[in-house]
């Protein structure tokens, strides 16, 4: 409930139009309190937003208006954006992208214009719902607006951009299945160059399992390579590490013999200039990142009452500033000579790969096949649900939690499988631990309710999770933490134990920051009443924290509770208070709609009749986009109930 009285509950009740500029005009700024400053610009914000949306519509009539006449061209052309070109120094492609959204909000989606005008969604965020409606007909771009809109203003622009991509995959799989296959058959690599003097080296429309799985591996090796004592900022190493995958230099070499390659060569070029002598390097160990791969022992939470990461004081710093003191790894012997030199080529030998820390979430009647429901890989968005069941069969050596919910999708248990389906690449399962994680997620009535016997390889662990979850009380079992009756001694622990450190993220999904999407198993653990302080190691005084927001809790005077598990009410420095809840683990998704016929793909400007483009189609002008589109204006999808639909129609797109 909020409770605010004076100034801020006036500005907040205001609607954004004439009143609330003028009562806002009579506002110094400079005179109000962090809360009362806080309502201040939220009004001003929502005015904005509504200025924002006059003036696209006002942009959408004169692209359509003729000289001496108050009616309007029926729609935008190739010529409408000219007439904005001249009048506000914008060029073409500045006027036509301006024209396309304001056409989006006052033709095609005329609801997300009216959230626009009533201040309650920025331009930002009406960009992107129109921009990720684009492809789907107008019936399911209407639909997809109807569920995000009341949820859009309190989303960030990832997490709106993740939540149309699930809605508008499960209400055509097929055609999202199909869109997808299309796209990877339009696959290139782009090169272009910067202002900097540099390049960006992009690999467009990818798989996204093997873009996931490409990127995760340049993170644990740059890892594994930082913790040789590599000062090389994490980005640009990243960076350096992809670019000598590519380039042959470390053909036939295994993940450990490129991060040794890699560390000896950077050590060497930054070693001392009396290295040649020699030395017994017996200096601090570095405490830079740990590697993420199959070898190490997972993400390390950092200390739970204070930052561990960041940018420090120099004061502050730990870690060695430069190559004459980091002295973390002695790559040289007594002699000068590299412990560790490059391999020769009839040395290397393919290795395990590192696959780095990938989480992939997924319903089990999804990973079942019973449904198409699109997965999710947090820090990346949502899979299409065969590539979803791609990724937990290529990471059967992860972890693999199950994670049991009510009806409602809010979480219930957490469980380890201990049985897994077999690798349909015929391959055993490796010694060791992965450092991926899988989620299968299903509600307790749907496992209750499964017959094994009618799933094949994975009937061994529905049978496990069966007698589990009968263990456990059945359908009927209220929630239980893994810490509900742990005595004093678990409490006094400064670390949570293994199965309470899962319990926690699975329960806060992200960094419980507001709008911080850091996914939880990339996040630190913070009691959030200091262990140092007597706050216990519980479900209810823990929560996980990006590196950011766990240093501004302790160093930006952030005030936090929890008043129940999950549940967290923050008051920054400026004195805003937010609250956050508990996610749903399983968010509602619609039934698929298919049409009577396969919906058309949207066109992309290339042809599908499988005959091969030239790079010209990249370039295309606005004059043909322009044809296309009212060539190829959506109509709604008429459903199985309806009669047959005459096939000299238009397409529904």
């Amino acid at each position: 409930m909020d409770l605010r009285r004076g100034l801020a509950a006036q500005l907040e009740a205001a609607a954004p139009d004439a009143g609330l500029v003028a009562l806002l005009e009579g506002i110094d700024p400079a005179t109000l309190t962090g809360e009362d400053l806080a309502a201040y610009v939220h009004a001003r914000w929502r005015i904005h937003n509504r200025a924002e949306a006059q003036l696209l519509e006002g942009l959408h009539h004169l692209g359509r208006a003729e000289a001496g006449r108050t009616d309007r061209r029926p729609e935008l052309d190739e010529f409408s954006g000219d007439e904005l070109c001249g009048l506000l120094g914008w060029s073409r492609t500045m006027a036509t992208r301006r024209l396309d959204l304001a056409d989006d909000l006052f033709v095609r989606l005329p609801e997300v214009g009216d959230a626009l005008d009533e201040g309650l969604i920025d331009e930002p965020k009406a960009r992107t719902i129109c921009e990720w409606t684009g492809d789907l007909n107008d019936d399911h771009a209407h639909h997809v607006c109807r569920v995000v809109l009341p949820e859009a203003p309190e989303l960030p622009l990832g997490a709106l951009r993740e939540r149309i991509e699930k809605i508008g995959i499960s209400l055509d799989p097929d055609w999202a299945e199909r869109r997808r296959r299309r796209a990877e058959t339009r696959a290139r690599v782009i090169l272009s160059a910067n202002p900097t003097g540099t390049a960006t080296l992009s690999f467009a429309d990818a798989p996204a399992p093997d873009g996931i799985a490409s990127q995760a591996r340049i993170d644990a090796l740059a890892a594994a390579v930082r913790h040789l004592g590599v000062l090389t900022p994490i980005g640009p190493l990243r960076l350096h590490v992809g670019m000598r995958l590519l380039d042959g230099s470390t053909e036939g070499m295994d993940d450990r013999s490129i991060a040794l390659q890699l560390a000896a060569e950077y050590h060497a070029a930054n070693a001392p200039e009396d290295a040649e002598s020699g030395r017994d390097d017996e200096g601090p160990q570095d405490e830079g990142p740990q590697p993420e791969g199959p070898d190490d022992p997972g993400p390390d939470d950092g200390p739970d009452d204070g930052p561990d990461d960041g940018p420090r004081t120099p004061t502050e710093r730990s870690a060695p500033s430069g190559p004459d003191e980091q002295c973390v790894l002695d790559l040289r012997t007594p002699t000068g000579a590299l412990a560790h030199p490059p391999l020769d080529v009839s040395e290397r030998r393919p290795g395990r790969l590192r696959e780095g820390a990938v989480e992939v979430r997924v319903r089990l009647v999804t990973a079942l096949g019973l449904d198409e429901h699109p997965g999710t890989v947090p820090g990346y968005g949502a899979v299409l649900a065969a590539d979803a069941r791609s990724m937990i069969l290529r990471r059967l050596d992860g972890e693999w939690r199950v994670v049991l919910t009510d009806d409602d999708g809010h979480l219930q248990h957490v469980l380890l499988a201990r049985r897994r389906p077999p690798d349909p690449r015929g391959r055993h399962r490796t010694r060791g631990r992965s450092a991926a994680i899988v989620e299968l997620q299903v509600p307790t009535t749907v496992l209750a309710a499964l017959c094994p016997g009618d799933h094949g390889d994975w009937a061994p662990l529905l049978v496990e999770l069966q007698r589990r979850l009968t263990e456990l009380g059945g359908v009927s079992a209220r929630a239980r933490p893994p810490d509900e009756g742990a005595d004093l001694d678990e409490w006094a622990r400064r670390r949570p134990g293994a199965e309470l450190d899962r319990w926690i993220r699975v329960r806060d999904r992200h960094c419980v920051a507001p709008c911080c999407r850091r996914p939880a198993h990339k996040a630190e653990l913070d009691h959030t009443r200091d262990h140092a302080l007597g706050g216990p190691t519980s479900s209810w005084n823990l929560g996980a924290y990006c590196t950011h927001d766990h240093r501004a809790k302790h160093l930006a005077g952030w005030q936090v509770r929890q008043p129940t598990p999950g549940r967290f009410v923050i008051r920054t420095r400026a004195g805003i208070t937010h609250t956050t809840t508990p996610e749903r683990i399983i968010e509602p998704l619609p039934a698929p709609r298919p049409g009577v016929r396969p919906r058309p793909l949207p066109d992309d400007g290339w042809p599908d009749n499988g005959e091969p483009h030239d790079d010209r189609d990249d370039d295309r002008s606005r004059d043909d986009a322009f044809a296309r589109r009212a060539a190829a204006r959506p109509v709604p999808i008429t459903v199985a109930s309806t009669p047959p639909v005459d096939v000299d129609d238009p397409p529904p797109f």
